[in-house]
């Protein structure tokens, strides 16, 4: 079976923020680490100043990779869920059906104050809705390591924000069609 395509999931494109301030985070500590002795006098709490610089650097390097990585794949037998940190594969058999949905009917920028820091045309895209009967590990665990924009409010499931919103349902279709009729074949 040929590699299936990935798909960028968008909710995690605003962690670029991070980055920028990461990077800023960065500049300035590192010229008052700079400039400290030269103001101050030898001091013992430079040393600290280099935490701070670590700290930036650790922001950066999250915002600028984290919405590189995460993405999801529809693997052969299984839905590959990709975070910056931690990867989830979800088993066809768990899936009851997929749909489309558009995330402001999803999620409510009046209740959620992180839905409004989003670029404003997210809310009029569509998403892939996956309901799901159950989640793989709890779902206090999911959301320690996934954003929480990509799990149904309601119910459990899934909601993939992807630029191609199409090919990742055609993908998903396609792929829970040849589970569906491998496991019909096997018994």
């Amino acid at each position: 079976m040929k590699r299936r395509a990935r798909f960028p999931l968008l909710v995690y494109t605003p962690l670029r923020r991070w980055g920028s301030l990461g990077l800023l985070t960065v500049i300035v500590t590192g010229a008052f680490w700079l400039l400290l002795p030269r103001v101050l006098g030898p001091t013992p709490l430079r040393p600290l100043v280099l935490l701070a610089i670590l700290a930036g650097l650790t922001l950066w390097a999250y915002g600028t990779f984290a919405p590189r990585v995460a993405h999801v794949r529809c693997e052969p037998g299984a839905l590959r869920l990709q975070s910056p940190l931690m990867p989830l594969l979800i088993s066809y058999r768990r899936v009851e059906r997929t749909r489309t949905v558009p995330m402001g009917a999803v999620f409510d920028p009046r209740k959620d104050g992180a839905v409004r820091r989003w670029p404003p045309e997210y809310l009029g895209m569509t998403a892939v809705a996956v309901d799901l009967k159950d989640y793989p590990v709890q779902p206090w665990w999911l959301r320690l390591w996934f954003d929480r924009h990509l799990f149904q409010p309601d119910r459990p499931g899934l909601v993939l924000l992807v630029d191609d919103w199409l090919g990742l349902s055609q993908q998903l279709d396609g792929a829970l069609s040849a589970y569906r009729a491998r496991r019909a074949r096997s018994g």
